[in-house]
């Protein structure tokens, strides 16, 4: 019997407030997410005499009754940032980054073929799955978008000189907010970390000799958390942080200290972020069932090679999502809005968006927005299910044609407002 996948909703609302002043811009994100526990992620236990890694999904995420739950992945915030460089994702947001072949779809490509690829393998950047990439990043017409056909590496630097990528910060429960920062990654030819160290890294372990480090046992007693103290409902408080395992806090695992029944050690230690990948600083809090976030950076990072910098008055293209308790694919993912800085954008959709795809961000003075006086625009977030560009693009899609052509937009092709979209919800 397969696990049933399906998410409790198939959409989620994201309440969105943005705002800038002469430096800096900011955004607050609230959503619901009932599900405690939201901050643990990618854990080491040591049961039945080895160490095992539980990793995803997460108990709460729908599953077989009969299956048993050694899951553990973090809730997250990410989105989509363009300054217009980027053909199509005016008009199809992230839809425009899944491709035939990624991991986590039916298409999936095998490691080893990967490894065989000249780009993607062991000769290029070494990967061994495909990730999100754009359509401009292959050989033939903009919307073409085989990865086999990435494009040569001279060529791919040119469009990252050029600006052609799009900006995807992240805020990840787990392996960011306990350092008070985001994570910050591109997309061009991969889902690339950008330049410099995020917050987090990974450490070794084996199932016989478990992981290199585990807690200090001044800070966690006996090294390691209880595994079944956790699944029985007793979830550390996402306040105090001491799910996370910061590295000065870590000393040399000791089997005479934490090798005992449902010790559980994660397996992303966190370390200070630097450079560009450290643009983004951080908080999230969760109360009451919900999640609180706030993410802010410089309007100009001094890191154009891999973040889209920003100026007052300019209009940028903006798709948010958030995911619970598992990666991949399973995440609820916004269409594309137009957002002006200051500014009010005009977009070029269809009847369906007229008025509801354009946002504000809206100018404050002062170090910090005051968010009672911030307007708050309720953003649909829908499950995407296997749906990828190929789909969209494929011969025998009735308006393939317009999707090539960029005449057409998401909102179209579903006929959708976020109104729509949230009749139909609480029917």
């Amino acid at each position: 019997m397969p696990s049933d996948w399906t998410p409790k909703t198939t959409l989620k609302r994201l309440r969105t407030q943005i705002a800038y002043n002469d430096e800096r811009i900011f955004f607050r994100f609230n959503w619901a997410q009932p599900d405690p526990g939201g901050w643990l992620h990618d854990m080491l236990v040591y049961r039945d005499g080895s160490w095992e890694r539980f990793a995803e999904p997460s108990p709460w995420v729908p599953r077989r009754s009969d299956e048993d739950h050694t899951g553990f992945y973090e809730d997250r915030v990410s989105f989509l940032l363009d300054d217009g460089s980027v053909e199509g994702f005016e008009q199809f947001g992230g839809w425009l980054t899944a491709h035939r072949g990624m991991r986590s779809l039916p298409s999936e490509v095998p490691p080893e073929t990967v490894q065989n690829h000249d780009h993607f393998g062991s000769e290029g950047l070494d990967k061994t799955d495909i990730r999100k990439y754009i359509p401009q990043a292959c050989a033939g017409e903009w919307w073409e978008n085989d990865w086999e056909t990435i494009r040569p590496q001279a060529e791919l630097e040119q469009l990252k000189s050029d600006g052609v990528f799009l900006d995807l910060p992240m805020w990840r429960a787990h392996r960011s907010n306990p350092k008070g920062y985001g994570t910050d990654h591109h997309i061009l030819d991969y889902r690339h970390s950008d330049q410099g160290q995020n917050t987090y890294t990974t450490q070794s372990w084996t199932p016989d000799d478990g992981p290199e480090l585990m807690w200090d046992p001044a800070v966690v007693d006996g090294g390691a958390l209880d595994y079944h103290e956790i699944r029985d409902g007793s979830i550390p408080d996402q306040q105090d942080g001491t799910y996370a395992l910061e590295l000065d806090d870590a000393v040399e695992y000791d089997p005479s200290v934490a090798e005992w029944e449902g010790a559980m050690i994660p397996r992303r230690p966190l370390q200070e972020p630097h450079g560009s990948a450290a643009d983004w600083r951080a908080t999230g809090t969760w109360a009451d069932g919900e999640w609180t976030v706030e993410m802010w950076r410089d309007l100009q990072t001094g890191h154009p090679a891999d973040t889209t910098q920003l100026e007052s008055g300019e209009v940028y293209t903006w798709s948010p999502a958030i995911h619970h308790s598992a990666g991949k694919r399973w995440h609820w993912a916004g269409y594309p809005y137009k957002l002006g800085l200051g500014v009010e954008p005009e977009y070029s959709g269809s009847q369906y968006t007229e008025g509801t795809a354009e946002l504000v961000a809206s100018e404050f003075s002062g170090e910090t927005p005051s968010w009672s006086s911030i307007e708050t625009y309720t953003i649909p977030l829908v499950f995407p299910g296997i749906l990828i560009w190929d789909d969209l693009v494929d011969a025998n899609h009735p308006r393939a044609a317009d999707v090539r052509d960029g005449t057409v937009t998401m909102w179209e092709l579903y006929e959708n407002d976020p109104e729509t979209f949230l009749v139909a919800e609480e029917c």
